[in-house]
Parts: C-alpha cells; structure tokens; sequence
C-alpha cells in the first residue's frame, strides 16, 4: 500500500485506472490510425488492426466508468472485478447505462453490437475450420451500407470491395469520438463522485488526442486530417523557407541522394498514413550500395530528429576554432573582429551569451578605432578563458 496516499479503494480507483485511461486512449488512437491506413475493405489483416485497437480500446475504457460508478466495496471488490471479466461491450455499456444515465444512438449501438461480435467470436473465426471466412470484413461491410447512402458507396474497379473512402472514415472518425468523449465525460464526472484524478491525461499523449479533441461531431477523422495538414505544412516549411539556425545549417551540410523526383509524391502520401514505403526503403539502400556511403554518413542522417544531440556545437565549435586561431596564431585583429560576431550569432545557446557578453560591442569598439591592437588582444585572451572551460565542458556534454 502507498504509505502517502494510505486508502487502498482509492489508490485503486485513481492510480489504477489512470493508466488504464492512457492505455484505452492509444489503443483508439492506434486504431484510427489504422483506419487511414487502409484503401480496401479486404485488406483483412488492416481490418483486423482497425476493429482489434478499436475494441480493447472501448472494453477498457467502459471499465474504467464502470469502476467509478458501480458501487466497490473493500470486502466484494473480488466479486466486482470478477464482473469485469467479459469482452461484451454492449452488456458493459447497458451497466453504464444504468448506472450513470447514458444514451447512446442507434448508430453507436450497432457499433458497439459489431465489437462485441467481432472481439468475442469473430477474431479467431480463421482458426476454425468450420467457420466463416473473413467473418469482420462482412460485419464492417455491412455497417457502412446501413449508414452511407448508396451513391457515397464507392467499390474497386477490379474487386468490386468497398473502397475506404473518405465518407467512411468520417462514419468511423464519428462514432470512434462520439463514444469515447461520451465515456471520458462519464470518467470526468465519475472522478467528482470519487474525489479522484482519474482524468488527469499525460500532455501531449495519443489518449490526450483522443479524449480531449474538439472538433465538429467529435470527427477524430478530423484529426487525422489536421496531423496530415501540420506534416505537410513542415515539408513546405523545410523546401521554401529561408530561415536558418544551427539545425537547418546541420542540414544544408548533407549532400543529398538522387532520389527519383517522379516518386516523391508517391513517398509522401505513405508517410502521411505513418506508413515508410518499402519502395523509398529500398531506393536508399540501392543508392547507399551504389555510392558506397560511409558509416560517418548514417550517422549524420540517423541525428536528424534527435532531440538529445545539441545541433549548436557545430557553430560553437566554429567560434571556438576562430579565437583559439586568433589567441594562439594569427593576431589578425581586423579580420576577427569583422567574423566573430557574426558566427556568435548564429549560436541559439543562452549559456555562451553569458560566457562571451560583450564580445561583439569590444569587436565594434576596435573597428570604430576606439581600442587599440595590444588591449583588444588582451580583451580576447581574457574571454578565451572562460571560453575554453565552457567549451570543453559542452564538448564532455554533446553527442556531436
């Protein structure tokens, strides 16, 4: 027992279910991720992912309301959470309903109908012989005709199978957000009840997207489309934008493969689904061969979008190189004064400003011809050793 908070009914209601609320929020989030990854109602494995996420994700979250609603007790919580054990949802939401006054749609009925079927039953319906084939594909299939009209009803050119169109991953988008905001809002209200934080969602989580979403109808399709929108913005951003820190600078250093251009497009619509192409996998590797590029290559790529490795050492590294050169060789007095701030602003790190402030206004006194040759040497040197311990301690620090 948590000697802090020393109520175990409560620690159970809170700390456990709190993480069963994150957990229930990636799997509805992997799940309509899934959803816009599928082109064809018979891409079975697809369909299975979709329908496999989906209904964990609502099981678990129907048995979070329900730990906050039913009546627990110390001495029948064993009873209780025999109870749990069940894949039903419509028998988990028809308790909810009783004990909290929830109304569902027809719509969100029948879709709960279809992950009861699917979860109980229709799941392993491959490893009998007997048994139906492709048993999830036919329940989905007939979901979506009863609620897309038939002239929104698109098929294959070859297959004749339902295309996942975008009128049916809004359906889906729909009804996935409408019955997890109504289960949130009944954990939220079930937290009052308990004087819990049950609720309580870790900033920027896939369960934080889920639950805390806000757009018409509560269309988590919607949000597919707004992540999809930020990606491409990002790739405009890095083809057209002249701006430049020490990230892009970093960048600009790769020389870049000679990727087909006619494939690009093709590439981005993958990425966008969070799928790699094997083709673009395949294209690298072809050009790595060819090219025989190095391991100090794949280094420099592989540090692209990591956050750890401090992108600014590469321009402090310059700064350095120009006042150790200047202290310990040339005494170009001129030519550093003219450089060196120059490359100091390009370094984004707040703590070297504090190293070498004032550097850039002693270098424009020199230019201005306010301080002689001997006492800006002097000056600099006084820097450069504060420099040197700065750098070398960043140095121990950095990853490259």
């Amino acid at each position: 027992m948590n000697s802090l908070f020393p109520d175990k009914l409560w620690n159970y209601k809170n700390f456990n279910m709190v993480t069963e609320l994150d957990i229930a929020g990636e799997f509805i989030y992997d799940g309509v991720h899934m959803l816009n990854q599928i082109e064809v109602i018979n891409q079975d494995s697809m369909l299975f992912s979709l329908l496999y996420h989906v209904s964990v994700g609502i099981e678990r979250l129907q048995k979070i309301v329900l730990v906050l609603w039913e009546k627990v007790e110390l001495d029948t919580h064993e009873e209780f959470e025999k109870s749990l054990i069940t894949h039903s949802h419509i028998a988990l939401n028809e308790r909810i309903c009783r004990s909290a006054n929830l109304k569902m749609n027809i719509r969100e009925n029948d879709f709960l109908q279809l992950l009861t079927i699917f979860y109980k039953s229709a799941r392993y319906n491959r490893f009998n012989l007997e048994s139906q084939y492709s048993r999830e594909q036919k329940m989905f299939a007939k979901f979506i005709k009863k609620y897309i009209s038939l002239d929104k009803l698109q098929y294959h050119f070859i297959t004749n199978k339902i295309l996942i169109s975008n009128d049916v991953k809004e359906l889906l988008g729909r009804v996935i957000g409408g019955l997890s905001k109504k289960y949130y809002q009944l954990v939220y209200e079930g937290c009052t009840k308990n004087q819990t934080y049950t609720y309580e969602l870790r900033s920027g989580s896939k369960a934080e997207k889920i639950f805390l979403s806000n757009y018409p109808q509560n269309s988590l399709q919607r949000q597919k489309m707004d992540e999809r929108v930020a990606l491409k913005e990002l790739l405009v951003y890095f083809r057209n934008s002249e701006d430049s820190n020490s990230f892009t600078r970093f960048l600009d250093g790769i020389e870049p493969l000679e990727l087909d251009i006619g494939l690009v497009n093709e590439y981005i619509q993958e990425i966008c689904k969070g799928i790699v192409p094997q083709s673009l996998i395949d294209e690298v590797e072809y050009l790595y061969g060819e090219n025989e590029y190095s391991v100090e290559r794949l280094e420099m790529v592989d540090a692209i979008g990591n956050t750890d490795i401090i992108f600014d050492m590469q321009d402090i590294h310059q700064c350095f190189l120009l006042m150790d050169d200047f202290v310990n060789g040339s005494h170009n007095c001129k030519k550093f004064a003219e450089v060196f701030p120059e490359k100091l602003e390009m370094v984004e790190d707040e703590c070297i400003d504090e190293v070498l402030d004032g550097i850039a206004e002693i270098c424009k006194k020199f230019l201005e011809g306010k301080i002689e040759s001997a006492s800006f040497i002097i000056e600099i040197k006084s820097y450069y050793t504060k420099f040197v311990k700065f750098y070398n301690y960043e140095q121990d620090d950095a990853d490259i």
